[in-house]
């Protein structure tokens, strides 16, 4: 009975749904504050909205996260993930300017890693 009546206080009756990724809550870990204040954002959402960002992650046709650098992620904690090290597409090889993706990847280099 005490259990039922702390789940009572906080339940939402399944309505919650994010304010920027339209996700219900079963489908994330939890809720976290956002510009509307808190509790209206799902946790990656909210992670996204503390480091600075002003609204939603941008999301293709097919309903997949895009990133600055052209790489698209089936979830926002991939992209999530992803963000941490990515440069959005602006390494180049320090001898001889080809990109990540024509590098095959990115190697320490002469002058060690960067």
């Amino acid at each position: 009975v005490w259990a039922r009546g702390i789940h009572m206080r906080r339940c939402d009756g399944g309505a919650w749904r994010c304010g920027w990724c339209e996700s219900k809550y079963e489908a994330k870990s939890g809720k976290g504050p956002g510009p509307e204040g808190p509790g209206t954002l799902c946790s990656a959402c909210s992670a996204r909205f503390r480091s600075g960002a002003t609204g939603p992650p941008q999301v293709d046709a097919a309903g997949k996260y895009l990133c600055d650098c052209g790489r698209t992620f089936e979830t926002i904690g991939a992209l999530g993930v992803h963000k941490r090290h990515c440069d959005g597409g602006r390494w180049r090889c320090g001898w001889c300017e080809c990109d990540a993706a024509a590098a095959q990847g990115k190697g320490p280099g002469p002058d060690g890693p960067r």
